[in-house]
């Protein structure tokens, strides 16, 4: 197999690559990947650890901003132990995250954006497998990538997987790819994301651990809600002072325009906190224009807002305090459920809603099982239904079930790399 893979590795993959990169140079997200990874070549802590003789201990590799946040804990933990770790990712929506995480820790850290493009097997700033120095690698997910399978397949290297999911094979009725199975057969170390998960790798005869690492980043940061209101949403103690004097309140979470007409029948004396996903002009006016057909009076809170109104809709237009506005709130919608799908559903209920619900699309959500098997989470697709999870008679979560996987963490974070 390996002799098979090198062959269509040199003889098909690279001269694809190159040729696309090539001919295809004049197309604007052509030149604009390009441009991308070629800032491996000026930025210093892009640069390998070998140029200064070192090793790392452990590289992570993710594509985009969520896959990240699944492994900061762990990463986190490594840095505050003194460990060197490198960092691969492929999505410029985490450069920045990881651009300042580096400058914090510049001596334990060099990061590396993936080279698609740009590869070149014997430039060590273009070529993964000649960039990195650890023996461990730990992907996240998705970017099954040739060159991380045949890194893995030499003596001495040791691939783990985290998040791994199957939902959308499921979904579709079939299993997975022999693509993907490739790869997790050459892995020592698997996460899945829940135990449906589990339960297919074994019938495959792979066997791992499941746990979802966001569980244990939510927990820090709801810790750490204080700090953030702090330097985020200086009028926090007023706006909690609303909350709590209101006889309901609810939080729209994540929420789309596409997600208002579910309040067409919430009474006008319940309290409706709405956070958008998008917080761009032309969303927020599809906010605005939506609320005002629904008759509901409500007011804005912004970087501006000097006092909290007294209002029965409020809608926040302020970026990074959801996840803490959680926590004040026992009734928690989280949206997304009527365009592509749902957004994070850990966040409220590891922030402590007792009651959780979205709309239909949470297919592909992962998260959705673990909420799912809490016991608090409902599916609504109408006004009506709305309103009758609204009206239920509170019952009390599962909290077994809840703080079993929160106190998990360390065993399994031992189990992917023992910090």
């Amino acid at each position: 197999m390996k002799p098979l893979i090198h062959f269509c590795f040199w003889f098909f993959y690279f001269p694809l690559i190159v040729f696309s990169s090539l001919f295809f140079y004049w197309h604007p997200k052509i030149r604009e990947r390009l441009k991308f990874e070629k800032k491996n070549k000026f930025e210093w802590l892009a640069h390998s650890f070998s140029e200064v003789h070192e090793r790392a201990d452990v590289c992570f590799e993710f594509s985009s901003e969520g896959e990240y946040q699944q492994v900061a804990p762990i990463i986190e933990d490594a840095l505050l132990m003194g460990k060197k770790i490198e960092l691969v990712f492929f999505s410029p929506s985490v450069e920045k995250t990881i651009l300042k995480l580096a400058s914090e820790f510049p001596t334990q850290i060099r990061y590396f954006r993936y080279s698609l493009l740009r590869f070149f097997p014997f430039i060590q700033r273009r070529c993964f497998s000649h960039w990195i120095t650890s023996n461990k690698l730990i992907l996240v997910r998705y970017d099954l990538f040739p060159e991380f399978l045949l890194w893995s397949m030499r003596e001495g290297n040791h691939l783990s997987f985290v998040w791994v999911t199957f939902k959308k094979e499921r979904s579709l009725g079939r299993g997975p790819s022999f693509w993907k199975k490739l790869f997790l057969q050459n892995a020592q170390r698997i996460i899945y994301a829940g135990v449906p998960d589990e339960q297919l790798g074994k019938s495959l005869g792979l066997s791992g651990e499941v746990f979802d690492f966001r569980i244990e980043q939510i927990r820090r940061r709801i810790l750490k809600k204080k700090d953030k209101f702090f330097s985020h949403f200086t009028l926090y103690d007023e706006f909690k002072n609303l909350v709590q004097s209101s006889k309901r309140s609810l939080i729209f979470g994540n929420a789309w325009p596409s997600d208002l007409f579910l309040l067409s029948k919430i009474p006008k004396d319940v309290l409706v906190v709405i956070v958008p996903h998008n917080l761009s002009q032309e969303i927020l006016s599809q906010f605005r224009s939506g609320l005002q057909k629904l008759e509901r009076d409500f007011s804005e809170v912004h970087d501006l807002t000097e006092t909290i109104s007294h209002s029965s809709t409020i809608l926040m237009n302020k970026k990074g305090i959801l996840c803490e506005l959680y926590a004040d709130f026992e009734y928690s919608y989280v949206g997304g459920g009527f365009e592509g799908s749902i957004h994070s559903v850990l966040e409220p209920l590891i922030a402590g809603s007792k009651r959780i619900s979205c709309g239909p699309a949470h297919h592909r959500s992962t998260e959705y099982d673990i909420v799912n098997s809490a016991g608090v989470i409902s599916e609504v697709n109408t006004p009506e239904q709305f309103l009758q999870w609204i009206n239920e008679t509170e019952m009390p979560p599962d909290h077994d079930t809840i703080q079993a996987p929160m106190q998990n963490y360390s065993k399994l974070r031992e189990f992917v790399f023992p910090c």
